[in-house]
């Protein structure tokens, strides 16, 4: 039997207006078409190198992200050998083609487009694509200006993990709660407030918005079942934040921090790559509700 072999996976929420399967179908579709590039984290770059459409029936696309190093061609080099910037003539002996990328991984992906969820792998052949880097990849690659021209701009944030909030509200002292919420997403709230936060938002022409809560001087906030079931849609439509104190002195959380991730191991001798991560992912993705 072979080592067994981490496989992990993490997922973004992806919202376009007006909702609908056919609009991520062609966004996603879209974007690999025009083999954009986008930044992952530092000199890492990445695109979606491979899209299988199979599954495009059932609302899903599965596909490989393709990381590695862009060289800038405007940079500095360095000659180790003589301890000092290169110079020009060092430099012109170097020819890299714009087309090749150095030192790549790879990195699987499903796209429920009905429920507009990614889920990505985070980690492959001891390489690794961290949430974060997935949201900065695929926010940059919606702001193209074709694909935002054609869709409008995508709110993409990260998924986080639900247990982060029993966390966060049992803080001994909560001096501040933020709420924050990105559209579009409809039916947050009931009659009482706003019961189509995607319609105001729109109406103000607002891309998001904020609920905050300070408690009373010396207090502790309490949250009740309203704040807690808006920060539970913040987790996969936006953030929440909470700052307070406990028996250690000053706390400050993000629920950011603490992405939704899923882990497991696999025998490659057994499964394939590809195949452990899909073990990984829900049948159905979680909703925020």
């Amino acid at each position: 039997m072979a080592r067994k072999i981490k496989v992990s996976a993490a997922s973004l929420n992806i919202r376009l207006h007006p909702h609908s399967p056919e609009i991520y179908m062609d966004w996603m579709v879209d974007i690999y078409r025009k083999k954009l590039i986008g930044p992952v984290h530092g000199d890492r770059h990445a695109m979606i190198s491979t899209l299988d459409a199979s599954k495009a029936n059932d609302g899903i696309i599965r596909g490989v992200i393709t990381t590695f190093i862009k060289f800038d061609s405007d940079g500095d080099w360095f000659n180790s050998e003589k301890l000092e910037e290169a110079t020009k003539d060092d430099v012109s002996e170097i020819k890299i083609p714009d087309n090749l990328h150095y030192n790549p991984a790879q990195f699987y992906f499903t796209f429920y487009a009905r429920y507009h969820r990614l889920y990505f792998q985070t980690y492959s052949n001891k390489k690794v694509l961290t949430p974060p880097s997935a949201h900065n990849f695929f926010s940059h690659l919606s702001r193209d200006l074709d694909v935002m021209e054609k869709f409008g701009e995508a709110q993409i944030s990260i998924v986080q993990d639900r247990a982060t909030l029993d966390k966060m509200f049992k803080i001994e002292r909560i001096k501040e709660i933020s709420v924050t919420i990105l559209k579009p997403n409809t039916d947050v709230f009931d009659d009482d407030f706003e019961k189509n936060i995607e319609a105001h938002l729109a109406n103000t022409k607002s891309r998001e918005f904020t609920v905050k809560y300070k408690a009373d001087a010396r207090g502790s906030i309490e949250p009740d079942d309203d704040i807690k079931r808006i920060s539970k849609i913040a987790l996969d439509n936006g953030s929440v934040k909470v700052i307070g104190r406990d028996d250690k002195g000053a706390v400050n959380l993000n629920s950011e921090k603490y992405p939704e991730e899923f882990h497991d191991k696999f025998d490659p001798d057994v499964q394939s790559e590809r195949s452990a991560f899909d073990a990984l992912l829900p049948a159905v993705p979680r909703v925020a509700r």
